[in-house]
């Protein structure tokens, strides 16, 4: 790491609020704001306020405001600004395209066993609505990008129509080789499209869409690019956007129409998934978020958040009674670092962490892990602080209130996104 880097990360660190008083590892669900994101969208809401959201001068502001979003979200994925259509996060760009894509009957899906809900239901619901073939590939962590290859050959075919998968899984936080697997799929069905839930990589990995030939790829503000929530973008290739038709429709699904019958559906602009009015107070927030991270370098983001994993990897994994459950190799290795500890509910011991040290982390119940998302404004010291709190949870001093704090609420559990 340079000097300039260290700089940078020393500036992200002073300018993100929450860190002065938390030890916040928590943005793969969702990341702090910095104080530029927030007086970005702070100037907007104060000139809709003084100057009217539909006065002209703001009202073009606004439309030049959704160009720059389309503009930015373009340069952080390696895409052209019409092929960018505005969502309000990962969930609905990858429903815009599971809903819009035709699958008939006996047309083959393939995802993973290490999805997301968002990922893995929309699959379902393509065989539960049109009678496709459902192929869910079973990966772990301690799969090499070969292997998972190999696991994905064995279900992809001609009648493939759609892959979906994560560029990171959220529960083992192992690096998918997305190049590799569109290949493949590309080669084995001409037809097939590959999908990719973006919630683990955007504001995380470099992305280069155009490079990796990927069909469409979903991804959001709020988690490592710790912008506002409720924004998204979805990226669909020039040549398949026609592929993909949207379900609900407005006026931007229209090339023409007029009130006596006349009517040319909109096909080849991206914009015909987009409804209605966006928030410009999010838009605001979204362009200084994606800009706040390109400025800093994906690349170096890239580095730093696994020097952090391997740092948390020698630390927390070497603690007696502790197993790392991430990847341990470069070439599955994340700024997500996932563990268990002896017997204790990782929910509990997520309470514990919460109570005694003030460390923001959740749990992955579906990976029985705790899981830390080490983005480039932690430390190893904030890292030091879990191992603490770890090590006190393992010589019998769990915080008194973790059990009773991590129980579901009355009525039922609450699913984490």
């Amino acid at each position: 790491m340079t000097t300039d880097h260290a700089a940078r990360w020393a500036w992200l660190r002073a300018q993100t609020p929450v860190l002065r008083d938390l030890v916040y590892l928590n943005c793969g669900f969702q990341g702090p704001m910095s104080e530029p994101v927030a007086q970005a969208m702070r100037d907007w809401l104060d000139r809709e306020l003084h100057e009217g959201p539909t006065a002209r001068p703001l009202l073009e502001a606004r439309r030049a405001l959704a160009t720059r979003y389309r503009e930015v979200c373009a340069k952080l994925m390696g895409a052209d600004p019409d092929e960018i259509a505005i969502t309000d996060n990962t969930t609905d760009g990858i429903n815009l395209v599971t809903a819009g894509l035709s699958v008939e009957h006996g047309d083959g899906v393939v995802t993973t066993g290490i999805e997301h809900a968002s990922g893995i239901v929309p699959s379902y619901y393509l065989r539960e609505r049109r009678g496709a073939d459902l192929h869910i590939v079973p990966l772990s962590s301690d799969d090499s990008p070969g292997t998972m290859l190999e696991a994905f050959g064995r279900a992809i075919d001609a009648r493939t129509r759609i892959v979906l998968i994560s560029g990171v899984s959220y529960s083992t936080g192992q690096w998918l080789p997305v190049s590799e697997i569109v290949a493949l799929a590309h080669r084995e069905s001409a037809g097939s499209l590959v999908l990719i839930d973006g919630a683990q990589t955007g504001g995380h990995e470099p992305l280069d869409v155009h490079a990796s030939g990927v069909d469409a790829y979903a991804l959001p503000m709020h988690k490592w690019l710790c912008g506002p929530g409720g924004l998204g973008a979805l990226y669909i290739r020039r040549d398949r956007i026609e592929d993909v038709e949207p379900q609900a429709v407005g006026g931007h699904a229209a090339a023409s129409f007029d009130f006596d019958g006349g009517f040319v559906p909109e096909r080849k602009s991206i914009q015909k998934f987009e409804l209605t009015t966006v928030s410009g107070v999010l838009l605001a927030g979204g362009v200084a978020a994606v800009e706040q991270y390109l400025e800093s370098g994906p690349q170096a983001v890239w580095d730093r958040v696994r020097a952090l994993n391997v740092a948390a990897e020698r630390r927390i994994g070497g603690i007696p009674g502790v197993t790392v459950t991430s990847p341990h190799t470069e070439g599955t290795r994340t700024g997500l670092f996932a563990f268990q500890v002896g017997d204790i509910d990782p929910a509990v011991l997520v309470s514990h962490l919460w109570l005694s040290a003030k460390v923001v982390c959740r749990s992955v119940r579906e990976a029985r892990c705790v899981r830390l998302s080490l983005a480039a404004y932690n430390t190893e010291d904030d890292i030091e602080m879990v191992a603490r709190a770890v090590e006190a949870a393992l010589a019998g001093n769990l915080h008194p209130d973790a059990a009773a704090a991590a129980a579901p609420p009355a009525g039922g559990s609450v699913r984490e996104p």
